[in-house]
């Protein structure tokens, strides 16, 4: 049954599916990056520093493990900017699904209106071709 909340609640429920897909894409980025972040501890843990050797060597793996450290510290700022954004989507989630709720409320009112006045006019016209037929047969 068509009522005037139907486009609404369709919208409602777009942007809800919206929001999630966000929320989903948010979250593999977010996996994605930790594995990054994993993967660069491993290569820093790997790194030995020289018990012996030249200067240049131990240099250079200090160098590298900065260069690492810094790439770390990047992706995880980047993580904490995801995980804020992913907060903030679902405080919109949370709004949007309320939203959506109050629309289908509405809807189901509206519905359950309609269905009561459609069962009033069928209830008068039963009523009427009753009032018909007795005259008939009264005749």
């Amino acid at each position: 049954m068509k009522t005037k909340f139907d486009s609404i609640v369709k919208v409602k429920k777009q942007a809800i599916d919206n929001i999630q897909r966000n929320i989903q894409k948010i979250n593999a980025s977010i996996q994605k990056l930790k594995e990054e972040i994993d993967s660069l501890n491993s290569s820093f843990l790997s790194l030995e520093i020289p018990k012996e050797g030249n200067f240049a060597i131990l240099n250079q793996i200090k160098h590298q493990q900065s260069i690492l450290r810094d790439e770390i510290k990047r992706l995880e700022n980047q993580v904490v900017i995801l995980e804020n954004r992913k907060r903030e989507l679902l405080k919109e989630l949370k709004k949007a699904n309320i939203e959506y709720e109050k629309m289908k409320y509405l809807q189901s009112e509206e519905i359950k209106k309609e269905l009561k006045r459609l069962k009033l006019k069928e209830l008068r016209e039963m009523d009427e071709l009753a009032i018909l037929l007795r005259k008939s047969n009264e005749s």
